[in-house]
């Protein structure tokens, strides 16, 4: 009885909601119009679209920058989020000028500009249009650099070949539009040459005459260098633990030297780029305008001691963690000490070295470590320990090379004793010199442009390693840009082993693909020549890598950050390729293998953090487990799922 009263009393709820709902849409169709008859007749008037016309040489898109009229987005039309956008004929007249002025700054003196307000259907709705006359633009009829000094420093000047390079590539030279806004670029870039010559305080003017009826400009340029200068007085300020020597052997400028602009950015950066400086600024305090140069060198330092710990997951090492310590002014010669250990599912690494960073000259350093490691790999386990010796030398501001010796002690197992490999244990010492190469085409944080990463590898060179070969790789990377947000990044990785022993070689010297930094798809160096493994009763389990003397990866990936929707997250689309030869001669035994798929990027304060997920296009019957044609797999054996921190090049 009570579940038929409750019944009765929610039907009679429902119809008196129904009911309630039918009043206010009946209300609403009636009283609507007249509501939105009286907002049409009110309302301000809004920009609804902003356009140009007769603009040739500037595209829309960068003139709408430079204005302070907006139109509404489509998303905000369509939810009437309009507002915000009201129609100023003031702001109008100030965009006008605005248009104007940029143009004027850019050589177009003849420039004309008008706008006009057209109603649409809906009268509070206004469409602003900018009538832009460009006219013929000023062009450098003739363009004269004049030194204002005597002969022998004119001489000297004009044969250098900074000045020969900046008369080359200035913006006022003759044929070019004359723009006064490229001024203070013309006036910047001579000064430079002066200054990287030895005089400290030149002067940079320009002069013009315009010929309007003609649009023609007449450019003179007059240098004056005044006094060579050189370093006279040298001043530091900062509490140093090391001698003032080696805060100025680094910074290459001695007193009585001649003075030079770029030898002070490059002594700021040498400073900045020592292990001991936090802080470094070279800069020249208010002093008279002579031939001597007072120099401020000012520092601070980290702490000499540090303790610092870190942890970290990944799809392959899953939780990893690393302690370190530094001592950064031994004996107080700057020198560096540093012990540290790191530990993953896959890795056990313990590791000493000592840094002394100036060898010959302030871009030189040596490297010295002791280690001991234990890796875990699909194919192998490996103990090993030894020491290193790197000198490593700064090419330029984004080149580096460097030149390594290694000497270690080697216990290989099998990864699975059930396997039957050449050599189940396996001794072996590796002696071998080394070169590597790193040039960055771009200097910020993010790469740009490109990024070549030459290696070669001689070993046996001393006679005491077990194994003779010589191994060279070449990694060469790609990152375009397309706008703040889309970047296309490209990778080649290829590598080869020149080996004529008749032993087989250690699984740690060859080379293996696959996994989160390769080719994804592919679990950890599982891309390549594998070989089956048994239970004890005969029974397939799975397949082990081989590896081989020979392999080539590739990638493609496409990085879209959220930044206008989702502050820090984007997403990533990616093509990957690879494969691994037993040698060069064998490359039309196994074709190149794909994977491809997509992810997300997260840019966390330690990097970005990445999730991807791979698809094997052509896996063989080892990708997916098939042993003598029966499936030991399963539907996952296509896909490959990858988290790591950082991208994956």
């Amino acid at each position: 009885m009570r579940r038929l009263v409750y019944k009765f009393k929610k039907h009679i709820l429902s119809r008196k909601i129904a009911v309630l709902i039918l009043i206010f849409f009946i209300k609403t169709i009636l009283i609507a119009p007249q509501l939105f008859a009286l907002d049409e007749s009110e309302r301000d008037p809004v920009v609804w679209n902003v356009s140009f016309e007769g603009n040739e040489n500037y595209r829309s898109m960068v003139l709408s920058e430079i204005i302070a009229t907006e139109s509404p987005s489509i998303f905000q039309k369509l939810l009437g989020r309009h507002s915000d956008f009201r129609l100023s004929e003031t702001e109008l007249r100030r965009d006008r000028v605005r248009l104007m002025r940029y143009y004027e700054r850019r050589g177009y003196q003849n420039i004309s500009v008008e706008f006009e307000i057209i109603p649409r259907r809906k009268e509070w709705r206004k469409d602003v249009v900018f009538h832009i006359r460009e006219g013929d633009p000023v062009m450098i009829r003739s363009s004269e650099v004049v030194i204002d000094a005597d002969d022998e420093i004119k001489k000297e000047i004009r044969e250098s070949r900074d000045f020969t390079r900046a008369l080359a590539q200035h913006e006022y030279r003759e044929g070019q539009r004359y723009q006064t806004l490229r001024r203070a670029d013309v006036e910047g870039r001579f000064l430079q040459v002066l200054e990287n010559q030895g005089f400290a305080w030149p002067e940079v003017e320009i002069e013009t005459e315009i010929d309007t009826v003609t649009n023609r400009a007449d450019v003179k340029i007059i240098a004056r260098p005044n006094d060579k200068t050189y370093f006279t007085n040298i001043t530091i300020e900062g509490d140093l633990s090391v001698p003032e020597r080696i805060l100025l052997r680094e910074t290459d400028i001695r007193e009585g030297g001649l003075y030079s602009r770029s030898k002070m950015q490059e002594a700021q950066r040498q400073i900045f780029n020592h292990h001991l400086f936090r802080f470094a600024t070279v800069t020249l305090p208010e002093q008279t305008r002579d031939s001597e140069l007072d120099v401020l060198i000012r520092v601070r330092e980290h702490p000499q001691r540090t303790v610092q710990a870190t942890i970290g997951f990944g799809r392959e090492e899953y939780l990893r963690g690393q302690l370190s310590w530094q001592h950064r002014n031994i004996s107080g010669t700057g020198h560096r000490f540093g012990a540290s250990g790191r530990a993953s599912f896959i890795e056990q690494r313990i590791n000493t070295n000592y840094l002394i960073p100036y060898v010959f000259n302030p871009k030189s350093s040596n490297v010295s470590n002791l280690f001991g490691i234990h890796k875990i790999e699909p194919a192998f386990e490996l103990f090993q320990a030894g020491f290193s010796n790197s000198l490593i030398y700064q090419l330029r501001r984004n080149a580096t090379a460097s030149a390594s010796y290694e000497f270690s002690f080697n216990e290989e197992l099998s990864r699975d004793p059930d396997v039957t490999l050449p050599d189940t244990v396996l001794n072996y010492q590796v002696s071998s010199l080394s070169f590597t190469g790193y040039y960055s085409e771009g200097l910020t944080r993010e790469p740009r442009g490109w990024v070549v990463q030459p290696f070669i590898e001689l070993s046996g060179t001393f006679t005491e390693a077990s194994f003779t070969f010589q191994k060279v790789s070449l990694d060469v990377r790609r990152y375009t840009q397309f706008s703040r947000s889309t970047t296309l990044a490209a990778r080649i990785n290829t590598g080869k082993i020149f080996y004529e022993q008749n032993k087989t070689l250690p699984s740690n010297i060859l080379f293996f693909t696959g996994g989160t930094n390769t080719v994804r798809g592919w679990s950890r160096q599982s891309l390549g020549p594998s070989r089956p493994t048994f239970s004890d009763d005969g029974v397939f389990k799975t397949y082990v890598p081989i590896g081989g003397r020979a392999v080539v990866n590739f990638n493609l990936e496409l990085r879209q950050q959220l930044t206008g929707f989702i502050p820090n997250l984007g997403f990533a689309a990616f093509l990957d390729g690879g494969q691994v030869w037993n040698d060069i001669d064998n490359l039309g035994d196994r074709p190149i293998q794909f994977g491809t798929g997509g992810g997300i990027r997260y840019q966390s304060p330690i990097g970005p953090v990445r999730v991807d997920v791979g698809y094997k296009i052509n896996p063989t019957d080892e990708d997916l487990n098939i042993f003598n044609g029966e499936d030991f797999g399963s539907r996952w054996s296509r896909i490959g799922i990858h988290f790591s921190i950082g991208q994956a090049f």
